[in-house]
């Protein structure tokens, strides 16, 4: 009895260590399949769409856009608390600074009431704007629409801050 049982050991051993061989097969030809298409993927395909997905970014909203700082000047005298940005030689007429799309809906209609034509845009900025701005964004949401111009004005001017 105690042969038999022996041999029956060394049969589940056998099988079991066949077993585990080629589980470690699979596991290790998934892990370099795995490999060859991330590499794959990361050389042949942009990546930037995560990158851009992943970096702190704020909607403006513009009056105007010049080659000139004049010009971008003389324009910005036109909107009380606005003001030029100079975006590598292109000069924009800031009329607001948001990072929540409900804010730039209801900061959108506000102008768009008054007639005032602007353009959207965005703009990479770091965290520390973010949570500052998101603080005044809040007002807005809450605040009925004749303090929006002083909300919007404390907007950009925590956006100037940041840029100087």
């Amino acid at each position: 009895m105690a042969n038999s049982t022996r041999n029956a050991f060394k049969l589940c051993y056998d099988i079991r260590g066949d077993i585990m061989k080629q589980n470690a097969k699979i596991f290790l030809f998934a892990l370099v399949l795995g490999i060859g298409v991330a590499i794959f993927i990361n050389t042949k395909f942009d990546t930037s769409i995560i990158t851009n997905a992943m970096d702190a970014r704020i909607t403006y909203l513009a009056i105007g856009t010049y080659n000139n700082i004049e010009d971008a000047n003389n324009k910005s005298n036109t909107y009380n608390g606005s003001f030029v940005y100079d975006d590598g030689g292109i000069y924009k007429v800031l009329i607001g600074v948001y990072t929540e799309d409900e804010s730039v809906l209801l900061m959108s209609s506000y102008f768009q009431d008054k007639d005032i034509n602007f353009t959207k845009g965005e703009l990479k900025v770091n965290n520390n704007v973010i949570k500052a701005l998101k603080n005044y964004e809040m007002l807005i949401k809450t605040s009925d629409s004749t303090y929006y111009e002083n909300i919007n004005n404390s907007l950009l001017q925590v956006f100037r801050e940041y840029l100087n």
